[in-house]
Parts: structure tokens; C-alpha cells; sequence
């Protein structure tokens, strides 16, 4: 041991020595080069890097991937559904109940954060996604039958993370498809090629400089989805218009409706209602809630407004309950209320006839309950006090007490998760994308299967059914299922 020890000290004295010496010749000797060269742009060889514009410019790329094949059953054009009420009217059969393996999944594809839903038809599924990397905003085109993406639309627009991206719904019809960007602006787009039609920023067309009330975009970006009625996209921007009009064919707005009590867009969408026997755009706007003529000549007209309901915030969509009233409904604790639209033969008021905070009726923080018959069923929110992250049922009739709750042993996530309905069958996505299928027995459901379909979290997107499929997220991914029989 004492010999191997004095070895080494002799080999790290010898080292020493040595590098001392490298040491001392760099010193005293001129190692560096006589001449040097300022280095310049493109030495060495990289891409020129074009500045990137701070204009937006929208729908500016269109990329051509996949080749489509074949059209299989289904639609769901827009958001909540052909019929607004996020109701699959299909008859064709599906599947009662599951094994222990879930529903089949057809395929999944990846996405940019965010809680966008898709729309389908013709075979084909559409979503808005916002790109990280890219920094662009993105409408992405999927065959429905095998996930194959067809074409993306995009453009470059600066986004800081606002919990999460892209949050609204494309509409789609045999001709056009629109879309609305996270900082509202709109393309209208052919729906089979992805070739831009026309496009329309809401920001720099009906903001109003300077002023907080004229500001567009709403807080964690925008949520309205668009509208299209007999070729007719409809928007709400608030600022310098409530409500518009555009013609798909040509990108001309033909319709404006004013907006004397300044109100802001909401995450809330427009709601087509017929009321008193006229056919009106409803919308729950930041300030007030309005009804907007939706009828020939009259397309446009204000007809009534309300401002006595007027949450900070409101996520759900209006729902007509009948007898010529409304439910609406707020976020963060706001709750609900009850508005009756009254009419004395030459024009339309809206008075608020009862309202609630979400511990005391029927409330919810992001997606738009759901009428079944006299029934109204929905997700009750994290501040509804003992029903709390609980599926629940109300009557029509009364919006405070409710019929059935799902019970404090069965709470779904935060209560943020969407659902969806065919036939008597329910459909429930919790947070962490677990899927839930309940048999609907008048006021009451009963829990029939339950599966995990990934291992995402904030699976918050609205779901879709399109024949024999249901399409749903969380935040990076979306999933076909096959819920046939």
C-alpha cells in the first residue's frame, strides 16, 4: 500500500511540471492570429431569416397533406349540434353499454393546447388549433374515417399562453366553412379545398381605440363560436357593432346592428330562438343580454335588450325554456337567471324575472346546459356549495330546486367537462378525460359504463357525434371513437 501511494504522488508531480511548462511557453509566445475578421451576415451559410411582419396577415398558407378517403355517415355542422341543443337526432343505433377495453378508439391525433371542439361533414372533421411552435393559428382539416389530415389553413399571429389557446367552433355548411382565430379574427374558407374566401379582423374593424369598453377580444381569448344562417355568417363583436351580417358568398357585411349600451363579446355564441312568433339572434354579451332580429327585411334590428343580468364573465350559451323566457348564465359564481321576453304588438322588452348565485340554483361555469323534454340537465360548478362538480337535473319551471343530483360521491372533475345527448343516452367527459355513458330516465341518470380514454388532463372541449362516432379532447389531443353497436 505505501508504494502504490508514493507512486502516485511521483505521477502528479510529473504533470505538473508539464503543464506548468505549456503554461509558460503560451505566455510568452504570440498564439493568436495576426489578422481579424469581423464576421458578417451569411459566412457561414445559414438561411437568410426574413423578419417576421407585425401585420396580421389571416389565412395567409395553405398546406395540401393527406388525400381523402371516402365519406363516411355523420354530421355535427357547428356548435351544440344541427339543432343548437347539443342533441344527436341520429337513429342509428349505439352501443348500450361497455366492456372493460372502452370504446374502440378509430384514431387520435396530436393538437396545440386548448379546448377547441371539432365540427364534421361530409366526411370530414374540422378544428381550430394554435400552433406553439409555428406561432400560428391554424384551421385543420381530418377524414372522419381515418384521422388522415387533408389541409391546414394558417397564418402567423404572436400569442402569450392564456391558459390554454384556441377555444372556439368552427360552422360549416356544404359550401363554407368559418372559423374565428383566438384573437377574433375570421376566416370563411371553401370547406373541401381549405381556399380562403374571404377573411374579417374583428379587433381592427369594430374595436374602439382607446377605450376599455371597445376592447374585442374578451380576458383568456375569444370563445364566441360563429354562426352560419342561410348563408349568412353571424358574429357579435360588441365595440363599434353588437351584431353582423356577412354574406359568405362575397365577405360583404350586409347587416350591422348598433350597440348604444356598449357591450363587449362574451364566451358565450349566438343562440337562434323564436319568441312571440319571430325568429331572433340571442346573445349573452359582456353588459346586458339582447335579442337581434333574424328575419328578412328586419335582419339586423334590435329588439330588445336587458342589462340587468350582466355577469363579469359567461361562458354558456342562452337556452329557451318556453313561454316566451330564457335561462342564462354566468360564470364564477354568478349562477343563473330566468328573463321573459315580453311583446305589446309594436315592440319586444326583456325583464329579469328571478336570478340566482350557482349555490342556489341551477348554474355553470363553461358549458351550455341541456334541455331534454321539461328537463334541464348540467355540469353545476366548483362554487355551487354542496352540489358542486355534480351532474344534475332541474325542472323548466323552476330553476332553484333541483329534481336529481348525481350525489357528493359523484363529482366529475371541476365541473367544466362537456356532455352530450342521443336518444337517452348521455355522454360525460370529467377533466382528466374519463368518459362517462348514463341511460336518461326522465329527471334522473343511471351510470351505465365509465372508461379512461387518455391520459390527458382539462378535457374541456365540446364533444361531437357524428353517426357511429364521438369525437371529444383534452387539452393535446383529440379521439375518434366508435360508439356503435
Amino acid at each position: 500500500m505505501f508504494k502504490s501511494k508514493s507512486g502516485s504522488i511521483y505521477i502528479i508531480g510529473i504533470a505538473v511540471v508539464l503543464l506548468s511548462a505549456v503554461l509558460v511557453w503560451w505566455l510568452i509566445d504570440n498564439h493568436y492570429p495576426a489578422d481579424i475578421v469581423l464576421r458578417v451576415p451569411g459566412m457561414d451559410n445559414r438561411p437568410k431569416m426574413e423578419p417576421r411582419p407585425d401585420t396580421v396577415i389571416i389565412g395567409e398558407f395553405l398546406d395540401t397533406l393527406g388525400k381523402f378517403d371516402g365519406v363516411v355517415y355523420g354530421e355535427w355542422p357547428r356548435f351544440r349540434g344541427s339543432d343548437f341543443d347539443n342533441i344527436n337526432k341520429d337513429t342509428m343505433p349505439l352501443a348500450e353499454s361497455w366492456d372493460s377495453t372502452g370504446p374502440p378508439i378509430v384514431w387520435k391525433v396530436s393538437l396545440g393546447e386548448g379546448y377547441a371542439g371539432p365540427v364534421v361533414k361530409n366526411g370530414r372533421v374540422y378544428i381550430l388549433d394554435y400552433n406553439e411552435r409555428r406561432k400560428a393559428d391554424m384551421l385543420r382539416c381530418f377524414s372522419l374515417k381515418s384521422g388522415i389530415e387533408l389541409w391546414r389553413r394558417w397564418y402567423y399571429v404572436e400569442l402569450k399562453r392564456n391558459h390554454g389557446y384556441s377555444r372556439t367552433i368552427p360552422a360549416v355548411t356544404i359550401k363554407y366553412l368559418v372559423s374565428i382565430g383566438p384573437r377574433s379574427h375570421v376566416m370563411c374558407l371553401d370547406p373541401i379545398t381549405g381556399d380562403l374566401l374571404w377573411t374579417i379582423d374583428l379587433e381592427k374593424e369594430y374595436g374602439i381605440s382607446g377605450t376599455e369598453k371597445g376592447r374585442i377580444t374578451p380576458d383568456f381569448y375569444t370563445g364566441q363560436c360563429p354562426l352560419i344562417d342561410n348563408d349568412i355568417a353571424v358574429l357579435a363583436p360588441g365595440g363599434k357593432a353588437l351584431m353582423i351580417g356577412v354574406d359568405c358568398a362575397t365577405g360583404k357585411v350586409i347587416w350591422k346592428t348598433p350597440n348604444p349600451d356598449s357591450l363587449r363579446m362574451s364566451h358565450s355564441s349566438i343562440m337562434p330562438m323564436t319568441i312571440h312568433g319571430e325568429k331572433m339572434y340571442v346573445y349573452n354579451a359582456v353588459g346586458g343580454v339582447v335579442g337581434v332580429s333574424s328575419e328578412g327585411e328586419d335582419r339586423g334590428r334590435l329588439l330588445w335588450t336587458t342589462t340587468d343580468w350582466s355577469p363579469a364573465t359567461t361562458a354558456a350559451s342562452p337556452i329557451f325554456l318556453g313561454n316566451n323566457e330564457i335561462a342564462v348564465f354566468g360564470s364564477y359564481g354568478a349562477g343563473g337567471a330566468r328573463i321573459r321576453i315580453d311583446f305589446d304588438g309594436t315592440g319586444y322588452s326583456a325583464k329579469m324575472i328571478e336570478s340566482h348565485k350557482a349555490p342556489e340554483g341551477i348554474a355553470s361555469d363553461q358549458q351550455t346546459p341541456v334541455i331534454v323534454g321539461d328537463y334541464i340537465w348540467s355540469m353545476m360548478p366548483e362554487n355551487a356549495g354542496p352540489l358542486k362538480k355534480q351532474l344534475v337535473c332541474f325542472s323548466k319551471s323552476d330553476l332553484k330546486v333541483p329534481l336529481w343530483t348525481s350525489g357528493k360521491e359523484n363529482r366529475y372533475g371541476r365541473g367544466l367537462g362537456p356532455y352530450v345527448i342521443s336518444d337517452k343516452k348521455m355522454y360525460l367527459l370529467d377533466d382528466d378525460a374519463n368518459l362517462f355513458l348514463f341511460n336518461l330516465e326522465g329527471p334522473s341518470a343511471k351510470l351505465v359504463s365509465k372508461h379512461r380514454i387518455t391520459e390527458g388532463i382539462e378535457a374541456w372541449g365540446p364533444m361531437a357525434i357524428a353517426g357511429n362516432f364521438l369525437i371529444l379532447r383534452d387539452s393535446r389531443n383529440m379521439v375518434c371513437l366508435n360508439i356503435g353497436i
